[in-house]
């Protein structure tokens, strides 16, 4: 029982289809945005290292445009069949015959040639990183059609690297270099275990588990090394604090979640929950991992964080809350969706800040960060691709919707039922006790606080149907009959379901503050953080050949603007806010502010609906 934190059953690509303004996002994108045409507005997407493949593996940085290529890939595929757009799902389809095209006789896909497979000196390589980042879109693509030889040819590559990476011959072993970057590719291979788990998902062969736990525990022998925030050995440290490249981090998540899920006995789960407690230390309100690009400092309002590590991150709490089963983790993935994702991002798809922050009072390229103090750093503009600095962030952005919309449905692992782990607009299609179910969720979410959902099996049929609790619900009304509020964040309602059944929620959402690092607070409703927007000029400082397409330097119309900034009043019922709902397209509300909060001195706006802000305030 899911109450109880037991794990949920994750749904496959298309069982979660995206409706209303979810469903606008992802075909806008894929029609205006950059993620229908990556691969035309920079080289390191269209590269294609897959066919054209490496002599060495001497180069540390090699295998950067698979990652790029490859995550690119897996969310375009995932967007176009999601978004259900003809045009889109034949050119994946198209792009991915030809990667299945570059398979040799063995069964191999990836970016080394045959002299140097499997067989780099010990420290950093691409091997296992590069590959995961061609599986996954072929998993996709294979959830998405049910064609079997993409299954086929995913086994293939996996038994021959399993092979190779036989316990005599470990895959993560620490090599000589000591630069930053020396393991980068090498302890981002640890999201094969992200392939790994999905094949043993689905074929309960024990090979895939038992390689995902060795591997894991390869991982971890190697410590100390520059990512090793979520190896065994930081872990067992009492003193341990979060050091690493934040976007590892996120991704480790998920290995580590999942190597206790299989061994308990070598990978303890109290590893698990001092994972998760040092994670909270660094999240900020909007739901983002602090890290610029690693992770330091205080949660403050001006602590930057990286896309490619709000993707991860939110790939991995939708891991958390599957595997256990706790409303807190769908609470933080909507948070993180909706505030730090869409505050990162232009509402036409056509660029996304690489750092973003929840104050930022500009974006520029002129800005540093940790990793260029003395010069530009690049990293703050808004971008169709960032490849001035690396192509990483803009794939990722890619997947992060697609992803966030299959994990708000899962099944019930010990009982038949389904459970809404997040909120927002969309359809669920799935079979519960040997029927047929559609399910039907008609809400504005999270700018409304409303939900209706319509159940329809195919005949009646006996199943739990689960919803998610908030912390923020404040009083949650759920209307059907037989609801219980049960211990741990989830309502359950189980019954005989007939077709056209209603079940109707709402929520009764406060003004809340929560803390930033240097005692200023964060306004929050709800999943929605609240700014106060700053009115932003754009600068094209670069132009692409693709129409339409630049990078831009944001600043402040009126400088004064982000430092007129209103005291909030804790005694006050809203903190002193009044809630004002104001004409907006509701397929399309990040572009205006459907809500706003208003107070003497300023008027604050969703954070996600802002590109120039300042997200935090004095209260007293």
């Amino acid at each position: 029982m899911t109450p109880g934190g037991a794990p949920l059953r994750a749904l496959p690509l298309g069982a979660v289809l995206p409706r209303g303004w979810m469903l606008e996002q992802m075909r806008r994108d894929l029609e205006g945005g950059f993620a229908g045409c990556l691969d035309r507005l920079t080289p390191r997407a269209a590269h294609d290292l897959f066919g054209d493949r490496l002599p060495t593996s001497e180069d540390p940085r090699a295998w950067w445009d698979a990652e790029t290529r490859g995550n690119w890939l897996w969310g375009y595929v995932a967007m176009a069949h999601l978004a259900d757009v003809p045009e889109h799902r034949t050119r994946v389809a198209e792009l991915l015959e030809g990667l299945l095209a570059t398979q040799d006789d063995d069964g191999y896909i990836g970016v080394y040639a045959p002299g140097d497979r499997y067989r780099h000196a010990p420290g950093e390589n691409g091997e296992l990183w590069a590959q995961s980042r061609a599986l996954l879109p072929l998993i996709a693509q294979y959830e998405a059609t049910g064609e079997a030889r993409l299954l086929a040819a995913v086994r293939r590559v996996v038994a021959l690297t399993l092979r190779r990476y036989d316990a005599g011959h470990p895959a993560f072993a620490r090599g000589t270099r000591t630069a930053r970057d020396a393991l980068t590719g090498l302890t981002h291979g640890l999201c094969y275990l992200d392939v790994l788990e999905w094949l043993h998902e689905r074929t309960r062969e024990p090979a895939y588990a038992a390689a995902g736990v060795r591997f894991f525990g390869e991982f971890s022998r190697m410590a100390p090394f520059p990512n090793d925030d979520l190896a065994l050995p930081s872990l067992a440290d009492p003193k341990g604090l979060l050091h690493g490249h934040a976007v590892h981090t996120a991704e480790h998540l998920r290995a580590l979640l999942w190597a206790a899920a299989l061994a308990p006995d070598r990978v303890p789960p109290v590893h698990v929950e001092t994972a998760l407690r040092r994670l909270e230390r660094h999240r900020l309100p909007s739901g983002a991992l602090q890290g610029d690009e690693a992770i330091h400092g205080l949660p403050l309002p001006e602590a930057a964080y990286e896309y490619c590590t709000t993707a991860e991150l939110a790939f991995s709490l939708g891991s958390a809350l599957q595997k256990l089963g706790r409303s807190a983790h769908g609470d933080w993935l909507e948070t993180l969706a909706f505030n730090a994702a869409q505050g990162a991002r232009l509402p036409d798809g056509r660029a996304v800040a690489y750092l973003s922050a929840d104050t930022r009072l500009w974006a520029t390229a002129a800005r540093a960060d940790s990793y260029s103090l003395e010069s530009a750093g690049r990293r703050y503009k808004y971008s169709p691709t960032h490849d001035d600095v690396a192509c990483c962030c803009n794939p990722n952005a890619v997947r992060l919707l697609p992803q966030l919309v299959s994990r708000m449905w899962m099944g019930l692992a010990g009982e038949e039922g389904v459970t809404a782990a997040a909120y927002g607009p969309c359809e669920l299609r799935t079979r519960v006790a040997s029927v047929a179910l559609t399910v039907t969720e008609e809400t504005e979410y999270p700018f409304s606080d409303a939900i209706e959902l319509t159940v329809s099996p195919e005949r009646p049929a006996e199943f739990t149907l689960e919803l998610r609790k908030p912390a923020w619900a404040g009083t949650m009304h759920v209307e059907a009959p037989g609801a219980a509020d049960v211990a741990g964040g989830w309502y359950r309602i189980r019954r005989v379901w007939k077709p056209g059944d209603r079940v109707r929620v709402a929520f009764d959402w406060r003004a809340r503050a929560e803390p930033y690092g240097n005692g200023e607070v964060a306004v929050l409703r709800g999943p929605l953080q609240f700014a106060v927007p700053v009115e932003h000029r754009m600068e094209a400082t670069r132009r692409y050949e693709v129409a339409g397409f630049a990078d831009y330097d944001m600043t402040p119309a009126d400088v004064g603007a982000g430092y007129r900034i209103p005291v909030l009043d804790a005694r006050a019922p809203d903190l002193g806010l009044q809630l004002e709902r104001r004409p907006a397209d509701a397929d399309r509300p990040w572009d205006g502010a459907p809500l706003a909060l208003r107070h003497a001195d300023a008027t604050l706006v969703p954070l996600g609906c802002t590109v120039l802000r300042r997200a935090a305030f004095p209260l007293r």
